[in-house]
């Protein structure tokens, strides 16, 4: 099966950039802030305190390279195209090792993580795709949500189509900025610099799940928070439509 693709464009080149200064810069800039405060200290750190610090480093480290992946494979799928034979996976499995770069920051503000899936549950696709739109859609619900607070990831199946869902219980967004989310433009001065970096990667996402014939949309009301969808075929004929 050959994935759906789109030719390297000003607009491609454009968010690429936006990624690259925004979303990887950042990064960056905390590991060096961390490393500032060991260099910089004045006294021996505990055993805790270090294990707290490698942590950090680990999760910061991880965050860039998963970017960096995604931000590679959705390169050539667009350049190149990409050749993938469809595979099954526990989409439970799945879930828990996307959050799994997120429990650091998780931990620390007491958000938990409700996995519903049925441990039975499979789904169909290219797992470094599916990984990056997981873990996409995972760090914006647990960016958003407040301190204590619960994300839930549950699923359906109805006419050989496969949903998920994932909600979290933040402030939500308004009907514009879902409108907007998905095709986010450096341009765009209407939303935060979190909200465009988030609308970049999830425009990105947005690609691959159209290349495996799928959808992806965003239900939210103001003030209550927000619910992340994406509906992708498991039936082999409707995979393999293209």
């Amino acid at each position: 099966m050959k994935l759906q693709t789109t030719n390297v464009s000003e607009k491609f080149n454009d968010m690429l950039i936006s990624v690259l200064a925004h979303d990887l810069r950042q990064p960056f800039a905390s590991l060096i802030a961390i490393a500032d405060m060991v260099k910089q200290s004045r006294r021996s750190f505990t055993d805790a305190e270090l294990q707290q610090v490698f942590e950090a480093v680990h999760y910061t480290a991880s965050i860039s390279i998963e970017l960096l992946n995604g931000l590679l494979l959705w390169y050539k799928a667009n350049k190149d195209g990409i050749d993938y034979k469809a595979q099954p996976f526990l989409l439970a499995e799945m879930i828990t090792e996307a959050n799994g770069l997120y429990l650091h920051e998780q931990v620390n503000r007491s958000v938990t993580l409700h996995n519903f899936i049925p441990d039975n549950q499979v789904i169909w696709g290219p797992k470094e795709m599916l990984q990056f739109i997981n873990r996409n859609i995972l760090s914006n619900a647990t960016k958003h949500s407040p301190a204590g607070g619960v994300i839930e990831v549950t699923c359906s199946t109805s006419n050989g189509w496969l949903t998920v869902a994932f909600r979290d219980h933040g402030k939500g967004m308004t009907s514009e900025q879902i409108r907007s989310l998905f095709a986010v433009h450096e341009t765009d001065t209407s939303f935060t610099s979190h909200l465009k970096g988030a609308g970049i990667a999830m425009s990105i996402c947005k690609d691959m799940i159209n290349s495996m014939n799928g959808r992806v949309w965003a239900k939210s009301i103001y003030g209550k928070g927000t619910v992340f969808y994406y509906s992708i075929p498991q039936d082999i004929l409707l995979l393999h439509e293209n």
